[in-house]
């Protein structure tokens, strides 16, 4: 009995870390839509912070805003709102949760390596503790029914049968 209370116990706690940060991706994301939203200034940001003695942001990634990030700042202006607005609804919703958990993961390292603190560690490590977490993660959400459906509508395979 005190198995099964601490199994619910922690999918409840993976179930309100992933609706808190799919919360918080929803935010940021319909935030940029409403109140506009260019990367410029932000971009232009990190690599002011790449230069002198104490650089917050490293050199190959200075490199790497001012060789693709900045000549296409129109296309991430476009991305960033959207990527965000996603990954929030697939993590509430707890639709391909996985994918949205590795996407928002690689958008909270670039914030990171542009020299923003601010919560993106907190977001990181919850989304390293949910993927760690594996399908206990999406236990309570649709990924959960769609892999169980998708399960059950398999043919057993011929090599299934043979004893081990």
């Amino acid at each position: 009995m005190k198995v099964k209370a601490l199994h619910i116990i922690g999918l409840g706690l993976l179930t309100i870390i992933r609706l808190w940060l799919g919360i918080h991706w929803f935010i940021a994301g319909i935030g940029k839509y409403i109140n506009g939203f260019d990367a410029k200034p932000f971009l232009e940001g990190a690599l002011a912070k790449s230069t002198g003695e104490d650089a917050l942001v490293s050199s190959w990634y200075a490199t790497w805003i001012e060789q693709l990030a900045l000549p296409n700042v129109g296309l991430i202006n476009a991305l960033i709102p959207f990527a965000e607005l996603v990954v929030g609804i697939l993590l509430i919703l707890s639709l391909l949760t996985v994918p949205a958990l590795v996407v928002g993961s690689i958008m909270n390292l670039n914030y990171l390596l542009a020299g923003t603190i601010a919560l993106n560690p907190v977001f990181l490590a919850a989304s390293i503790a949910l993927l760690a977490a594996g399908r206990f993660a999406y236990h309570i959400g649709i990924d959960h029914w769609i892999i169980r459906w998708y399960r059950s509508s398999q043919q057993p395979h011929p090599l299934d049968r043979i004893p081990v």
